[in-house]
């Protein structure tokens, strides 16, 4: 279970979290939340576009998904940084370092942020090697990138139930 602060811990310096970091650390966490949300949607409504439409060889199955991984990423990324201000701006300090304080300590969601960048990194790695037709090898990449996070928060959810929060 995320621990809750104690308001004493503002005043400990080496519990503070200072409203300046605590607001990049939000703004961290939302725009994480809304790339791997966006990723994850996207290649979950484009693979089975991609199996219905067009050819179904794996190269076109995969650049049909993965443009669609890009779009829901792109598009939960920018949605969440001006939804994050609103959020955020009328917040008192205590506030701020509360909400800081439990994703600092939470850690399903620091188990969720790295199996999306550990995985989002191998896609991307393998994407070169994946010959999609008329795609160039930096949109190969992206595409891998978006993939590859929606896959990680995918095996960190099928996989959540096993791991017990301290």
């Amino acid at each position: 279970m995320t621990p809750k602060p104690d308001p004493s811990d503002m005043e400990d310096p080496e519990k503070a979290i200072p409203r300046d970091m605590a607001w990049i650390e939000i703004y961290e966490h939302t725009l994480s939340k809304g790339l791997q949300g966006g990723s994850t949607v996207g290649t979950f409504v484009g693979l089975p576009y991609a199996l219905y439409k067009g050819p179904r060889a794996l190269p076109n199955i995969l650049g049909k998904t993965g443009r669609a991984a890009l779009l829901g990423g792109a598009i939960g990324l920018s949605l969440m940084a001006p939804v994050t201000y609103l959020a955020l701006k009328d917040q008192d300090d205590y506030a701020m370092f509360d909400r800081a304080y439990r994703l600092r300590h939470n850690l399903l969601q620091q188990r969720c942020n790295q199996f999306g960048a550990f995985s989002c990194c191998v896609f991307a790695a393998i994407a070169p090697f994946i010959k999609i037709p008329g795609v160039t090898l930096m949109w190969r990449i992206g595409y891998g990138s978006y993939l590859g996070t929606a896959v990680g928060v995918a095996v960190h959810v099928a996989t959540a139930g096993m791991v017990k929060e301290e």
